[in-house]
């Protein structure tokens, strides 16, 4: 068995066992009103993941290797999937995505993912909001102990057992014109702490 056949076997067990453990802090995740966008930093990605499953959303993944350990791991139960990067593999996922949000369904994105650079907001999501009206909703993880990855995206991983807080932004709505998604990109920086720059998607 190579190493990618290890991740997808040891990755389910693992994360079962540690979000068992976590002891989720959050305002409730919001019921009726039509779909959402939950949008969250790449890095916080695992707090947001658990924070949010009660909506069953759909979720944008990575066509990579690391995608299909992420899928194996989370499974199906409170989840779909849609997968997707960038260059026409993006823009088959942005239509599917599109498609969610059109029939009724959540979905969640990592604004900076899923391959950075780190803290830099993409614009699908925001474009997404435009285009159905879909309300981005912005979550933040706060861990009282973790571990930061040397990755691309400084993941963090709660240690087990760990408090962990889930910080929930305004809802913004995203009018179909160009100062209101600068508007939103700005709001969505200040409230990640990262810094404002626009970054198309190819």
């Amino acid at each position: 068995m190579g190493l990618q056949g290890l991740k997808l076997l040891l990755a389910p067990p693992a994360w079962r066992g540690l979000a068992a453990s976590l002891r989720l802090a959050g305002p409730p995740v919001p019921a009726g009103g039509g779909p959402r966008i939950f949008a969250c930093l790449h890095r916080d990605i695992l707090g947001a993941i658990l924070h949010v499953a009660p909506a069953r959303p759909t979720l944008l993944v990575s066509s990579s290797p690391d995608g299909d350990i992420l899928i194996r791991t989370l499974g199906t139960a409170c989840y779909g999937y849609v997968r997707g990067a960038t260059g026409d593999n993006g823009a088959r996922a942005f239509v599917a995505l599109r498609r969610e949000l059109e029939a009724g369904r959540s979905i969640g994105v990592a604004v900076d993912g899923p391959k950075g650079p780190f803290g830099v907001i993409h614009d699908g999501g925001l474009q997404l909001a435009r285009l159905t009206g879909a309300p981005l909703a912005p979550l933040r993880m706060a861990a009282a102990r973790a571990r930061v990855l040397a990755t691309w995206d400084r993941t963090v991983v709660p240690l087990p057992f760990s408090r962990v807080r889930i910080d929930a932004g305004p809802e913004l709505r995203v009018a179909d014109d160009g100062a209101s998604v600068a508007a939103a990109r700005a709001e969505l920086a200040a409230f990640f702490g990262v810094e404002e720059e626009n970054r198309a998607d190819p």
